[in-house]
């Protein structure tokens, strides 16, 4: 008697899960049991490296672009009004493939604006490539 209990309870569960699985979709006129909301997006992005780009004041003069040990050398003016640490970046990417073979960089803290600052960054490629080119970034932070 516990087996036919057992059984006839199941085939109830079975059928129950298989109607919930109808491709009717909902009547008309039916709405969901509960329903949650969110709170509407801004759509803004936060960068991930905050600061203010200041590459227009910023002027790379010679760059390696062999494998081994490389350096590029340039000069940075932070425009009037700019306040904070000045990092200048270089990347030795690889022109096929956009990879990036080595990092280099230089900071100035509390660099003083309208007044020239050479940099220098130095680093070494070590995974070979047929066209390596370099990529300025300059940042106040």
């Amino acid at each position: 008697m516990k087996k036919t209990v057992a059984f006839i309870a199941g085939a109830l569960v079975s059928a129950a899960a298989l109607a919930g699985c109808s491709s009717a979709g909902n009547e008309a006129g039916t709405s969901p049991s509960s329903t949650t909301t969110q709170a509407a997006t801004t759509g803004e992005t936060k960068p991930a490296n905050p600061g203010t780009g200041i590459i227009e004041a910023t002027k790379m003069t010679s760059c390696d672009t062999a494998q081994g040990k490389v350096t590029a050398k340039g000069t940075v003016t932070p425009p009037e009004g700019t306040k904070g640490t000045v990092k200048i970046t270089v990347s030795w990417v690889d022109s096929k493939t956009s990879a990036v073979l080595a990092r280099g960089e230089q900071t100035f803290k509390d660099a003083a604006a309208g007044k020239a600052l050479d940099w220098v960054a130095n680093a070494e490629v070590t995974k070979p490539a047929t066209e390596i080119k370099c990529v300025l970034g300059a940042t106040v932070l």
